[in-house]
């Protein structure tokens, strides 16, 4: 980190920077000052990334100052360039395998479950979602079984053969999720920043894999400083784009693939897309779910339901005999990109949607 001082700020202001940072816990032998006609500049060597940059911002003698390291070094392949990988209970691995997550938004009924996830498990998929607990904008729309379908849950992971994700909206509910042995814990869209609850979750004991979803809006640093919070405590933590709303009434909500390329280059934990959610609208899920695979993503998670136009929650995004087809036209554009270059990988990609 950085600190320029105002050319008004003279040597006072300098000790004063000093002392600051060694309240802070940075002697002065981690300091390089470099001083010039109308500026003093002070260089903070090693790890600066806990200090409130606002703080020293705020001080009237100082002029800007500048982070040189990412804030989140941890994350970042400047200091860890191999991919984080997820293992799963069936072998399957997150970051090194295409990942391939369908199933219901919500849980409606035993019915409704086995036969959705006997038919994604036919078609391809390694990972079956599914809502226990769903979050809806209106209170007295259906909001999900509950414990009953965390039970439900278990028992076709066992009948299927399939890793679960559901949910998890509370943190009172982490003893749940821990008695029914929940694969895959997902903190949702309207959680993303809630950091009472991230820090919760990160002190699990034993902890599962957790699927962390943007949230509308938030930024590609706004997440990061989310999943770090999670990393501390769980390096099991697997970033989901899902999209933001619009103006533009067409669309539910417009995917950023913009994130998905960013991170993937940038930082080592796995990302996958919901062009489910990310789009709203059932016919352009597979498309848009092959293009996040072109542009980096590890995997997708899709709805589906095995009578979609009955669906209690969603039912207008939900693929039913289109995920059957989508299975195969995404393991061949993630084959290619994982063997050629980003451009070959699109090429790809264009073609299989042609093909399709």
């Amino acid at each position: 980190m950085i600190i320029q001082l105002k050319a008004s700020a003279g040597k006072s202001g300098l000790e004063k920077v000093v002392s600051h940072l060694a309240k802070d816990g940075v002697p002065r032998q981690r300091l390089d000052i470099f001083s010039g006609d109308t500026y003093n500049l002070v260089g903070i060597k090693g790890d600066a990334s806990k200090l409130d940059l606002g703080k020293y911002q705020a001080l009237d003698y100082v002029f800007t100052v500048h982070r040189i390291s990412d804030p989140f070094k941890e994350l970042s392949r400047q200091f860890h360039p191999d991919d984080t990988l997820v293992e799963l209970r069936n072998g399957h691995c997150v970051g090194r395998d295409l990942s391939i997550i369908a199933g219901p938004c919500a849980i409606e009924s035993r019915e409704q479950l086995f036969k959705t996830a006997e038919m994604v498990a036919r078609a391809g998929a390694n990972i079956l979602r599914g809502g226990a607990f769903k979050p809806r904008t209106i209170h007295r729309s259906f909001q999900g079984l509950g414990e009953d379908g965390l039970k439900l849950l278990a028992e076709v992971r066992e009948a299927v053969g399939l890793p679960v994700v559901s949910e998890i909206m509370d943190a009172r509910d982490i003893p749940l999720f821990v008695d029914y042995d929940i694969d895959i814990w997902q903190v949702g869209a309207r959680n993303c920043l809630n950091y009472t609850f991230l820090d919760a979750l990160s002190q699990v004991p034993n902890p599962k894999p957790i699927l962390l979803k943007r949230g509308d809006h938030v930024s590609v640093s706004e997440l990061l400083g989310a999943a770090l919070r999670l990393y501390e405590g769980n390096q099991q933590v697997i970033l989901c784009e899902r999209g933001d709303k619009t103006a533009d009434k067409v669309h539910r909500n417009v995917l950023n693939l913009n994130n998905v390329s960013y991170l993937k280059h940038h930082y080592h934990l796995p990302v996958i897309v919901d062009p489910s959610h990310g789009t709203g609208v059932r016919e352009l899920v597979v498309d848009l779910g092959m293009a996040g695979l072109a542009a980096g993503a590890d995997g997708l998670m899709v709805e589906v339901h095995y009578q979609p136009e009955h669906a209690l929650c969603d039912g207008a995004q939900s693929l039913n005999h289109e995920f059957g087809s989508m299975v195969p036209l995404a393991s061949t554009i993630f084959q290619a990109r994982s063997g050629l270059g980003a451009a070959q990988a699109a090429e790809c990609s264009v073609l299989a949607a042609t093909a399709r």
